[in-house]
């Protein structure tokens, strides 16, 4: 039970973080393209702090990656454990 809750909980984490990500950059590129359609580029409708949320947003995907392939080794050596214990 506790197992289940464990993956139920890095899902819902993974799907949060995938979400936050496609909706950041939804959000900069419609900046961007606000930006440079009066057909001069016009820094105030950027992003506030747009770098800051690029780090925030490419850090939280590598962090993804990491505990989803920490969490899938972590499964596979359980697995193997208990298949060599029985």
């Amino acid at each position: 039970m506790a197992v289940a809750m464990v993956w139920v909980v890095a899902g819902l984490f993974n799907l949060t973080l995938v979400s936050f990500f496609g909706l950041y950059t939804i959000a900069d590129e419609r900046a961007v393209d606000r930006s440079e359609a009066t057909g001069e580029f016009d820094p105030s409708q950027l992003l506030p702090r747009s770098v800051a949320l690029w780090l925030v947003a490419h850090a939280s995907i590598a962090l993804l990656i990491v505990l989803d392939v920490v969490g899938i080794a972590l499964f596979v050596r359980a697995r193997r454990r208990r298949r060599t214990a029985a």
